[in-house]
């Protein structure tokens, strides 16, 4: 929700991710009663601030596919960016997204919806949210065999174990497929690193 311009790299097949879209800004003080009563008991103003537990300068950088970045190419020819500039609960930048009539952040209320409407266009009945798709990206990597502490870094766990203990039941066939690689090696059937070749000879 809170992807500018400026955080990829298409040469490199990369998005920086360092910021997030949230719900626990700072709100105005409400003036009329009218307002007391609507804000009462709400929280925050919506509001891009830093990953949630991370420094300003802990971002970081997840390869896109290149069907990926066609895409956001093509998003850009037709729709341009938002600019925002820095302010209360804003930090400045070239958004992809944001509401409709482009006058402010793509909030989490506005996702939903279109969510909703496109899990339904889809025919998909069972409720699934927006979070699905970062299971989805984790599952996918690690089922074809993407190392754990790479993917781990990509989502941002500090620690791969979690990595780990979230998505293992995603990997049974890992033993199989070490097992091929290193048949595959020891049968001189797969390339590896000329560092290594030292090493395979005297095995």
């Amino acid at each position: 929700m809170a992807v500018t311009l400026g955080q990829f790299d298409f040469e490199a097949g990369v998005l920086y991710v360092d910021r997030q879209v949230t719900q626990d800004g700072e709100r105005e003080a409400p003036r009329t009663r009218r307002q007391k009563a609507i804000t009462k008991g709400r929280g925050g103003a919506h509001r891009i601030r830093n990953l949630k537990w991370r420094e300003a300068d802990e971002g970081r950088a997840v390869p896109i596919p290149t069907f990926v970045a066609q895409k956001v190419k093509e998003h850009l020819a037709a729709f341009g960016t938002y600019h925002l500039e820095e302010g209360a609960n804003r930090m400045a930048g070239e958004y992809l997204f944001s509401n409709v009539g482009r006058t402010n952040i793509l909030m989490y209320s506005l996702v939903n919806r279109l969510w909703t409407e496109a899990r339904r266009a889809a025919g998909i009945t069972r409720k699934i949210t927006p979070h699905w798709l970062r299971h989805f990206f984790a599952s996918a990597a690690l089922s074809k065999g993407v190392p754990v502490n790479e993917v781990a870094e990509w989502l941002g766990h500090r620690d791969p174990k979690i990595t780990l203990q979230t998505y293992a039941h995603i990997m049974p066939d890992a033993p199989s497929r070490l097992q091929a690689v290193m048949d595959g090696v020891f049968l001189h059937e797969l390339d590896l690193p000329l560092e290594f070749d030292a090493f395979v000879e005297a095995a």
